[in-house]
């Protein structure tokens, strides 16, 4: 993960890979990336860089994290369209995506209600955990398919 910190509002945000060019989230303001003296940054310093910078705003379930993913969105898709998968999608998680997705159309409703099931037990975890929790397990995991 980059750290980068926008010359416009002076808020930090990440990316997952170097890039030459990248756009703020907050102001979208655009601007050319260097990279000579930044190395990639660990996990837990991108948390503290953000927990500091926003502390207030963490007890919202709706802000964005350091990676830009909201727990509120993610719990709302997957209550709502969780058993074809998009709250996957919403983080990144094609593979999982693709495979609630397969298996809800494939068998006709029968098994569509697991998934649908595993997407509400998912939504209320999203819902329940903390910023830094949610990040950890569900969005930079290494995993391709996290459930629980």
């Amino acid at each position: 993960m980059y750290i980068h910190q926008c010359p416009e509002c002076g808020k930090q945000y990440s990316t997952q890979e170097k890039v030459s060019r990248v756009k703020c989230p907050y102001c979208g303001a655009e601007t050319n990336v260097s990279y000579a003296d930044q190395e990639q940054t660990s996990y837990q310093e991108m948390w503290r860089q953000f927990s500091n910078q926003t502390s207030n705003a963490m007890d919202d379930v709706f802000s964005n994290g350091p990676s830009g993913k909201s727990r509120g969105v993610a719990g709302l898709l997957a209550l709502f369209l969780g058993a074809v998968g998009l709250h996957y999608f919403y983080l990144n998680k094609t593979t999982a995506g693709v495979v609630f997705l397969i298996v809800s159309l494939l068998s006709c409703g029968v098994l569509a209600t697991v998934t649908w099931v595993v997407s509400i037990i998912q939504a209320v975890l999203f819902f329940t955990s903390t910023q830094e929790e949610f990040e950890r397990k569900w969005v930079i995991t290494p995993s391709n398919f996290p459930l629980f």
